[in-house]
């Protein structure tokens, strides 16, 4: 079985070799048929994510058919029983479900014993295929899987952000708590901030504002039911905030999102977020410095909830599944660019050089 296999920062991931598994009780054995190359692989790639072991098989976000299943009977997240043939995607995230976090705050993307396939595992030891980035991955006992096979035929590499992308939005607009009417600025419409307004949209927002600088994300964006689009590349902040003024009346935005993945947007959007508003950061997904923040005026003065997003729950990926669902040409056309296994390192270039919306390794 086949992986690429990063085992130096920066450097080309090498494809290697593995013994089929022994798939255990409980365990299922995935052929792997689409897998997602997220922003968060290229940090570990370059060695920004303190979380990165080496060598290691990238590659958080799959769907794939299931091969193998040991023990006899494994039921999906709906009871359904799983069998050999079944398409299906899965949680990307392991959790205990008995900490403090997990079964009293019922916020399982803050266990402290969470692990990630592709994040936080080597694959020096059996059965090494812990990872999105290979033919094959292995998912143990207490993975939260769900069944797709009521989809018919699909294309699985639209459903491969829906993981990630899909979900972490998916719990940013929860803890945003949208109310029908309300005015959503959303900075960034790579995969999350696309996610962002087309559950916007479906919560009844009455106007949702991105702004972007790239014309293929403002065109999905806008097919997603973005209503004002604000073009970055030609446009100063004070432009972007007197639009944002104008298409609310004058207040501001409800709810804004930071989707962008640095943290120097989070100032420019608080500024276009109404006293009483809510602002959410989102997209930082590894360390990336600091901001000044003048706490009395930004916050204080304005009574405004700032609050961050981390992950996701299985829920959300449900949720993200059904976005997918309703509008699958959009999600089709996100995917611009598609590689097979061999061409690993240029997928991930495409996403480092930002020439692709999203990248899918196709098997």
């Amino acid at each position: 079985m086949k992986a690429a296999v990063l085992k130096a920062f920066k450097a080309p991931l090498e494809l290697v070799d593995y013994p089929r598994p022994e798939v255990g009780d409980g365990e299922v054995l995935v052929r792997m048929t689409a897998a997602g190359i997220c922003g968060s692989d290229v940090h570990m790639w370059l060695g920004e994510d303190p979380r990165t072991p080496l060598p290691m098989i990238l590659g958080h976000e799959g769907v794939g058919v299931i091969e193998e299943i040991g023990g006899g009977a494994k039921l999906d997240v709906f009871g359904k029983e799983l069998k050999a043939g079944d398409p299906v995607i899965w949680d990307r995230a392991v959790v205990c479900g008995q900490c403090w976090f997990c079964a009293v705050k019922k916020l399982p993307n803050l266990c402290r014993s969470r692990w990630v396939y592709g994040i936080h595992k080597g694959c020096s030891d059996a059965p090494h295929l812990n990872g999105g980035y290979a033919d094959h991955i292995l998912l143990v006992n207490n993975t939260k899987i769900i069944s797709l096979a009521d989809w018919g035929d699909f294309d699985p590499a639209i459903l491969v952000s829906a993981g990630c992308s899909g979900a972490t939005s998916a719990n940013a607009i929860e803890l945003a708590d949208i109310q029908m009417g309300d005015n959503v600025v959303i900075q960034g419409a790579g995969p999350l901030g696309l996610y962002l307004v087309g559950y916007a949209r479906a919560r009844g927002a009455a106007n949702v504002i991105v702004i972007e600088g790239v014309k293929a994300r403002m065109d999905l964006a806008r097919r997603l039911g973005a209503d004002v689009i604000l073009d970055f590349g030609s446009s100063t902040a004070e432009e972007r905030k007197a639009a944002v003024m104008d298409a609310t009346g004058g207040f501001g935005a409800d709810v804004g999102f930071e989707a962008v993945g640095r943290p120097e947007p989070v100032l420019e959007g608080i500024d276009m977020v109404r006293r009483g508003g809510t602002y959410v950061s989102v997209g930082t997904a590894v360390p990336m410095g600091t901001i000044p923040i003048d706490l009395y005026h930004q916050i204080v003065l304005k009574q405004l909830r700032l609050q961050g997003a981390w992950t996701n729950d299985t829920r959300h990926i449900v949720q993200a599944l059904g976005l997918v669902k309703r509008n699958p040409d959009i999600f089709a056309d996100m995917i611009t660019h598609r590689y097979p296994l061999e061409a690993a390192n240029e997928a991930l270039r495409s996403m480092a050089e930002r020439r692709a919306i999203k990248t899918a390794i196709v098997f």
